[in-house]
C-alpha cells in the first residue's frame, strides 16, 4: 500500500472512533426529560370556581427565545367540580453550548378561557435542579384564570398587606382578567 493510503486509512479509523465516542458532536448538556404539569383553576367574577368551563391549553418548546421545530401542542379540556383542569406535557430539554455560550431550552405554556389568558414557563435550569442527576424531572405549576371584572387585591405586590383588617380598608385593588400563582 502507498504511504498516503495508509495515512488516510489511519486518519479515517481515528475520525470514526472520535465520532462513535461522541467527541466530535456539538457540546450539549445532558438532555433532561421534563414532565410539565399545569393545573388551571378557573374562577367567576365573584371568585367562585367555575364547573365545566372549556380551557384551551398550548405549549411550545423554545431554544433561547425562538420556538423549536414543530414542538407546539394544543389541547382543550373542561374544568371539574372544583373549577380545575390539569394538563401534562413532556419534552426533552438540553443546554446547547456548541456556540461558545450556553443556550438553554425552555417550555412556554399558555392557558385561556373566554376573556382571560395567562402563562407559565419551565426552563432547563429548573429541570436540571429538579432532576438531581437522574435525567428526569417532574415540575408542577399553577395558573388561575379569572373572568373579566372580578375585583381582587394586588397580591403581586410583595409589600401588600393581606390581613383582614387591611383588606377592609384597602382601596388598592384592580380589575384583573387573569393572574397566576407559581408557588401556592
Amino acid at each position: 500500500m502507498k504511504k498516503n493510503t495508509i495515512f488516510y486509512l489511519i486518519l479515517l479509523i481515528f475520525l470514526l472512533s472520535m465520532v462513535s465516542s461522541g467527541c466530535l458532536e456539538p457540546a450539549k448538556g445532558k438532555p433532561i426529560h421534563v414532565t410539565a404539569i399545569i393545573e388551571v383553576l378557573v374562577l367567576d367574577e365573584n371568585g367562585k370556581p367555575i364547573v365545566g368551563e372549556k380551557v384551551h391549553f398550548m405549549s411550545v418548546k423554545y431554544m433561547g427565545i425562538s420556538p423549536y421545530g414543530d414542538s407546539k401542542t394544543e389541547l382543550d379540556d373542561w374544568t371539574d367540580s372544583n373549577g380545575k383542569v390539569e394538563f401534562t406535557v413532556g419534552y426533552d430539554l438540553i443546554k446547547d453550548e456548541s456556540r461558545g455560550y450556553a443556550v438553554p431550552e425552555s417550555i412556554g405554556t399558555v392557558a385561556s378561557i373566554d376573556g382571560a389568558t395567562d402563562s407559565v414557563g419551565f426552563n432547563y435550569q429548573e429541570a436540571e435542579s429538579q432532576a438531581g442527576g437522574t435525567g428526569m424531572a417532574v415540575v408542577s405549576k399553577k395558573i388561575v384564570l379569572v373572568k373579566p371584572g372580578y375585583k381582587m387585591s394586588n397580591y403581586n405586590n410583595p409589600n401588600y398587606d393581606t390581613s383582614p383588617e387591611a383588606e377592609a380598608h384597602n382601596t388598592d385593588s384592580y380589575y384583573a382578567d387573569s393572574y397566576y400563582v407559581l408557588n401556592p
